[in-house]
């Protein structure tokens, strides 16, 4: 039987794993496999390492005698033990999970994380805002510029005619003098000087169109009851209207009240 055989017997291990324990052993000592296997066939102490020359002394000599016997030869019986190697190395501090004592110091104990929370607002408030800015807008805009201000010097186009001036407006209309002449006067600038803006309150007549002057403001105008009568009966090619003394009166009388 060879060292081989006799010493696997003895320790109780496979030649396999006692080869390599024994190459192990022979360059960590410096002394042959069979040496090493002879000793451990015979029962005898392994061999220590051999420290290296830089912390050996020159006369240290290796103590052959004093080996230790390998561990299975102290513990034959026993399994070899397998070591389970996990790491040791900490994770970073940007993959570490904040445990209870790295916790924001300004948390107290007890205290709840802060959790923000929205208000949810429908479309409806807004849709009602922007249309409460559209109809104050049309106000401010349209609606109280045409409305009548004390200081402006606007006022009514509605005048208290008389009974006289009311059958003159019916002969006015049926001659025709509407065609004509306006009683209308614009907010443009070629009628500033006509007088006050005539309003949509007017019982005056409107007119078609503006062949002659606009009378809605005539009888402020010209006040000589004599020049209106030379310009009814053709004076300065206007044509002549063929009415009564009557009718005449009455018909002097509503442009003199159209002021």
């Amino acid at each position: 039987m060879s060292d081989l055989a006799a010493a696997a017997a003895k320790l109780g291990v496979s030649e396999a794993i006692l080869k390599r324990s024994a190459d192990a052993r022979a360059q960590a000592t410096g002394v042959s496999v069979d040496e090493i296997l002879a000793l451990w066939a015979g029962g005898s102490a392994t061999p220590t390492p051999v420290p290296g020359p830089e912390s050996r002394a020159p006369s240290e000599q290796l103590p052959v005698g004093s080996l230790r016997p390998p561990a299975a030869a102290q513990a034959p019986t026993e399994a070899p033990t397998v070591l389970i190697v996990t790491s040791t190395t900490e994770p970073s501090p940007e993959t570490r999970v904040p445990g209870p004592e790295t916790r924001d110091s300004r948390l107290e104990a007890g205290d709840s994380v802060p959790v923000l929370v929205g208000r949810k607002e429908g479309i409806g408030l807004t849709m009602t805002g922007s249309l409460g800015l559209l109809v104050l807008s049309m106000l401010l805009g349209f609606f109280l510029p045409s409305v009548p201000q004390p200081s402006n010097g606007v006022r009514s186009s509605n005048h208290a005619f008389s009974r006289a001036a009311l059958t003159g407006r019916d002969i006015y209309l049926e001659e025709g003098c509407g065609s004509c002449h306006t009683q209308l006067i614009r907010n443009v600038v070629p009628d500033a000087k006509l007088g006050p803006v005539t309003l949509d309150d007017t019982n005056q007549v409107i007119g078609y169109r503006r062949i002659g002057p606009d009378l809605s403001a005539i009888g402020s105008r010209i006040t000589d009851t004599a020049a209106l009568t030379a310009l009814l009966a053709g004076e300065g090619n206007h044509p002549t209207a063929a009415l009564s003394d009557s009718e005449l009166a009455d018909l002097l009388a509503y442009l003199r009240e159209s002021r």
